[in-house]
């Protein structure tokens, strides 16, 4: 085990015997009651050798046990559609993040604050050869998280009727809060005669999760896409380790990956240097995920991230959340 200022990295094939962090199972149907332990006391489950449609199987097993089939159903068939980033995948699983070369992604949870999402499994069908680790990162729930922001749409209601104001709350569902003045530190979306629809930051809220009852501080995409402080760290942690493949220099934002049709893009908040943001993680875990291996875990305690990969090199993996 190693660690990167302070926090404990741990590579999953060194420590499989005895890891506090991973279950590692071969065989799911037998399992199904060590599952949703291991989900409850927030450990990630590695499945191994497990076909596509047994991942699935399994997965829908689990939303149902926890209540998410309507936010799965919606999850996989609906949302997904309005998504540049990722395809459907015979509606039990979706295509991860599409990426430009060298690109990594940073620490994140599925979801956002005002979309918030309970379970979270990836599927493997293939990996890079060389790259395509992922890091997954357990939260700090004591550590102080009064930097970070979430980047919420809102709308600003300049004489809006009620029946008026419904119509655009219908048309625009991620805007959950109606308010009455822009801040200047917003960012207007659309702007007509009596609203405006905003982009603006609010701090981040703790959340009770479906699967243990608890309340979590979670870095949803919202909070991390858009701060410059996650790309830094996940850039320089991958330095660390040895693993990423350096061919566009030594800046990070080089690197980074901030999606184009997202509301809160682009990045343009910075929540701290390294040292601070190493803070907010318990532990990190690395693992190499390799064809049939389905990893699931609690999305609400948890990020993932991953390394790049050379260009020509094929990564396929299929994401399932609810």
């Amino acid at each position: 085990m190693g660690s990167f200022h302070g926090t404990p990295v741990l590579r999953s094939e060194a420590i499989e015997v005895e890891n506090p962090y991973i279950l590692t199972i071969n065989n799911p149907e037998d399992d199904i009651s060590k599952i949703n332990l291991a989900l409850t006391e927030n450990k990630l489950i590695l499945i191994r050798s497990s076909s596509f449609e047994e991942a699935g199987a399994l997965f829908g097993e689990l939303v149902d046990h926890y209540g998410l089939r309507d936010s799965y159903d919606i999850q996989m068939q609906y949302v997904v559609t309005m998504m540049e980033a990722r395809d459907p995948v015979d509606n039990v699983a979706v295509t991860v993040n599409k990426r430009g070369p060298y690109q990594i992604i940073q620490p994140h949870c599925e979801g956002d604050s005002t979309s918030q999402l309970d379970l979270f499994g990836l599927y493997c069908m293939q990996n890079a050869k060389s790259g395509g680790e992922n890091i997954l990162s357990l939260i700090n729930q004591t550590a102080d998280h009064s930097r970070l922001r979430a980047k919420e749409k809102a709308i600003v209601d300049s004489g809006l009727s009620p029946k008026e104001r419904n119509m655009l709350r219908g048309q625009h569902p991620d805007a959950k809060d109606v308010i009455t003045e822009c801040p200047s530190i917003c960012r207007v979306l659309l702007e007509k005669e009596r609203y405006r629809v905003i982009v603006r930051p609010v701090p981040i809220k703790s959340s009770r999760s479906v699967i243990t009852g608890e309340n979590f501080i979670t870095y949803w995409d919202n909070v991390t896409v858009h701060d410059h402080a996650f790309h830094r760290y996940h850039h320089s942690l991958l330095k660390h380790l040895g693993i990423l493949h350096a061919e566009l220099g030594t800046n990070y934002e080089a690197y980074m990956h901030v999606e184009d049709d997202s509301s809160w893009a682009p990045a343009d908040t910075d929540s701290g240097d390294i040292e601070q943001t190493s803070k907010l993680f318990t532990c990190h875990v690395l693992h190499k995920l390799e064809a049939g291996d389905f990893l699931v875990f609690n999305n609400r305690p948890w990020t993932h991230s991953v390394n790049n990969w050379p260009p020509d090199q094929v990564r396929k993996l299929n994401a399932m959340y609810a």
